[in-house]
C-alpha cells in the first residue's frame, strides 16, 4: 500500500492511493472460500460448488467491496495523519467502471481533493458597529396585551349576526338550477363559517341579522374566495377533494351563533401567561409585558449585530476557496440534481463555507469546548422556551428535566445541542471583542433596516 500526494496549489491536491494483490487478495480469498462453504445450489452437494464458479459469479463484488475498505480507510487514515484540513469528500478522478476488476491485478486510484485555506481571525476595539437598542413605548405594550386577549379569548353563544365577527354554525348543502338541494351534492354538517373572512359589504348582506333557525343562500367561491377556506368549510383535507366550485349557490341552515370575546385583563389571565402569582396587578403585568418584549427586542438588535459582524469579516477576511472543487464536488454528490440547479446554489453555499471557516478559526484561536452540563442546561433552556411558546407556564424542574434528557438520548441532538452552543461563544466572543456605538431606535425603523439588509442579500 503507497499513498502519493501531488499539489496542485495551496487549495488543491491529488491523492494516490496504490493498492497492490497483497494488500487484498487474502482478505478476498478467505470471503471466497467462505461463500463455497455456505453454498447451496442445486447439483452440488453443501460445500463442494466448484471454486471457479463461486469466483466467477462472487468475485468481481468481493473484490470491489475490499478494495473499497480499503482505500476508504486508507484515505481517512491519511487525511488524519498528515493532518489535511479537507473540504467536501474526495472525487475519484476516473470512474470504478474504467478498472480490470481481477483478483491479482494491482490498483492505482487518484483523487481530486479541495483543502481549507490558513484563517486568523483580528477584531479589536477599533473596529465600530451600530447596536441598536430598540424602544419599547406604551403602544407596543398595549398592542401585545392586546394579542394576549385575543389569544386568550374564547367563543360564546349569540342572538343573532351583529358586526360580522361572529361564527355561525350549521349544515351546508349545494342547491341545484331550481333552488333545491342538489341530489349528490356537496355537502357538511356541524360545519362553521367565520364571518370575519368576509371582506365584501354586497357578500355580507345575506348574512345581515342571521340567528339560529336561518337558511341563508350564498355564493359559496365568491363569498370565500380562498381553497382553504372552502376546503375549510365543506370539511375536506384540500381543494382536490372540492373540486369546481366556481358561481355553484349553497345553503346555510343557522344552528348556532357564537361572537368571538376577548380575556379579561385579571389575575387568571396573569397566571396563564406568566405562572401563578408572578405578577399580582394590571400595573405588574404591563411592566413585566415590557420587561419580556426588551429581552425578545434584545435577542433581535443581538442578531443584527452578529450580522453585520458576520458580514463585515467575510468581506475583510475573504477566504479564498477552492471554487472549482467544490462546484464539482456539488455535482459529484447531487447526481440527481440538474448542472443549473446545483450552481444557481453554489454562491450561497460558497458564502455559507467562508463563513464556517471563520467560525471554525474563531473556535480554534480561542480554545472554546462544549462541557456536557453546557449541553444539558442547553437543552432545559431549550424546552422552557417551547413550553411557553405553547402558552404552558405550570410546568415543574423535574419535569423540564426529564424532556430535555429524554431529548439528549439520540446523539444526533447532542451534536446539535453542541452546535448551537459553540455558535453561541462565537457569537457572545465577536460582540465582546469589538466596539458597539448604541443608537436607540423605534421599531418600525428597525423592522425597515432589516427589510432593506434582506432585499440587499437577495
Amino acid at each position: 500500500m503507497n499513498i502519493n500526494k501531488e499539489l496542485i496549489d495551496e487549495l488543491n491536491i491529488i491523492v494516490s492511493v496504490h493498492v497492490e494483490k497483497d494488500d487484498y487478495e487474502t482478505k478476498v480469498n478467505d470471503i471466497l472460500r467462505d461463500y463455497r462453504r455456505k453454498a447451496n445450489m442445486p447439483g452440488f452437494r453443501p460445500g463442494k460448488v466448484p471454486e471457479g464458479l463461486i469466483r466467477k459469479m462472487y468475485g468481481k463484488a468481493v473484490l470491489l467491496d475490499e478494495i473499497n475498505k480499503i482505500t476508504s480507510e486508507s484515505l481517512q487514515n491519511y487525511i488524519k495523519n498528515e493532518q489535511l484540513k479537507v473540504l467536501g469528500d474526495p472525487i475519484p478522478k476516473i470512474d470504478g467502471e474504467e478498472y480490470d476488476w481481477e483478483i491479482g491485478n494491482d490498483f492505482t486510484f487518484e483523487f481530486d481533493m479541495g483543502l481549507a485555506p490558513k484563517i486568523e481571525v483580528n477584531l479589536s476595539k477599533e473596529d465600530r458597529f451600530a447596536k441598536y437598542k430598540i424602544i419599547v413605548d406604551d403602544d407596543f405594550v398595549d398592542k401585545h396585551i392586546e394579542n394576549y386577549l385575543k389569544r386568550f379569548g374564547q367563543f360564546v353563544d349569540a342572538d343573532a349576526v351583529v358586526d360580522f365577527k361572529e361564527k355561525i354554525v350549521g349544515d351546508i348543502v349545494q342547491l341545484a338550477d331550481d333552488g333545491q338541494q342538489q341530489h349528490e351534492g356537496m355537502s357538511a354538517e356541524d360545519t362553521s363559517l367565520l364571518l370575519s373572512l368576509v371582506n365584501d359589504d354586497e357578500l355580507k348582506k345575506p348574512f345581515e341579522n342571521a340567528a339560529p333557525g336561518s337558511e341563508i343562500v350564498f355564493n359559496l367561491s365568491k363569498t370565500f374566495p380562498n381553497d382553504w377556506e372552502i376546503a375549510s368549510i365543506l370539511k375536506k383535507s384540500n381543494k382536490d377533494e372540492v373540486g369546481d366550485v366556481d358561481g355553484l349557490l349553497f345553503k346555510f341552515s343557522v344552528k348556532t351563533i357564537q361572537k368571538f370575546i376577548n380575556a379579561e385583563l385579571n389575575q387568571e389571565l396573569f397566571d396563564k401567561i406568566l405562572g401563578e402569582n408572578v405578577v399580582t396587578s394590571t400595573e405588574e403585568f404591563k411592566n413585566k409585558m415590557r420587561e419580556l418584549i426588551s429581552l425578545e427586542f434584545e435577542k433581535s438588535s443581538v442578531y443584527k449585530l452578529n450580522e453585520d459582524i458576520r458580514k463585515y469579516l467575510l468581506e475583510k477576511i475573504d477566504p479564498q476557496l477552492p471554487e472549482e472543487f467544490l462546484g464539482r464536488w456539488l455535482k459529484y454528490i447531487n447526481k440527481d440534481t440538474s448542472d443549473e440547479a446545483v450552481e444557481k446554489e453554489l454562491p450561497l453555499f460558497l458564502k455559507n463555507t467562508k463563513w464556517e471557516l471563520i467560525a471554525n478559526a474563531i473556535i480554534e484561536q480561542n480554545e472554546m469546548k462544549v462541557e456536557e452540563n453546557e449541553i444539558i442546561e442547553h437543552a432545559k433552556a431549550a424546552a422552557r422556551n417551547q413550553f411557553t411558546s405553547y402558552g404552558i407556564s405550570n410546568f415543574s424542574d423535574e419535569h423540564i428535566n426529564n424532556f430535555a434528557m429524554n431529548y439528549l438520548k439520540e446523539e444526533k441532538n447532542v451534536r446539535t445541542t453542541a452546535t448551537q452552543i459553540l455558535e453561541n461563544k462565537v457569537s457572545n466572543f465577536l460582540i465582546e471583542a469589538i466596539d458597539a456605538d448604541i443608537q436607540e431606535i423605534s421599531m418600525e425603523e428597525f423592522n425597515t433596516i432589516l427589510g432593506n439588509n434582506n432585499q440587499q442579500q437577495k
